[in-house]
């Protein structure tokens, strides 16, 4: 039964098989897919960030240097080691600005909570964004790209296909061939004529001046 239950998440596969049918929605996906790939070094860079703030934080806050050596006990909880500092900066790049009241009662709190938040929330989540905004333009572009060209394709192969239907149409031999005669009856009837027009996409004259 459990294995049955897993089986029916497959059905989320049907949204795939949606977002192909719908072109923007397959577009944004594929531009999705596409930024996530490259946000991988906007992380790593997140995290080294975060990482050397950490030990900014835990030497100056956590182990109470801008308070003479006496630190509170709240700057101990969140700043006290590396990984507490760096699970605090993460919650204070997110927006939890809490963890930041032990440390606002000094000067050197504050020029520290202002150098993170500019490096952290203005500098990555600029570059963050730049990251996502370009990559999801470029596959968009490079997506109606492959759709003009596959337009493009289909429409030579159909016109492949009427020019040889009307070759076929007009070599009465079958020699495989056209000749002077079978050309000439060709631009001489309307119909054929226009047809041939149509297909080559070339005027009249520019067709019997290429015969």
């Amino acid at each position: 039964m459990v294995l049955m239950r897993m089986m029916r998440l497959l059905r989320v596969l049907r949204l795939v098989r949606l977002l192909r049918s719908v072109k923007p929605l397959y577009r944004l996906l594929m531009g999705v897919i596409s930024a996530l790939q490259a946000m991988q070094w906007v992380l790593i860079l997140t995290l080294l960030v975060l990482y050397g703030a950490a030990l900014v934080f835990t030497s100056l806050v956590g182990k109470g240097f801008i308070y003479g050596g006496n630190p509170p006990s709240a700057a101990e909880r969140d700043f006290g080691s590396v990984l507490e500092s760096l699970f605090s900066l993460f919650k204070l790049m997110n927006g939890d600005l809490s963890v930041v009241e032990p440390i606002c009662g000094t000067v050197t709190g504050r020029l520290l909570f202002a150098v993170f938040m500019i490096l952290a929330n203005w500098a990555i989540l600029a570059i963050l964004t730049s990251v996502v905004s370009d990559h999801m333009i470029s596959e968009s572009q490079h997506t109606d790209q492959e759709d003009l060209q596959k337009q493009a394709d289909e429409a030579d192969r159909e016109c492949t296909r009427q020019l040889m239907e009307l070759f076929k149409a007009i070599d009465k031999d079958c020699s495989g061939s056209v000749t002077e005669d079978e050309w000439n009856d060709l631009m001489e009837d309307p119909k054929l004529c226009d047809s041939l027009c149509q297909a080559s996409k070339l005027p009249k004259r520019d067709l019997q001046d290429l015969f």
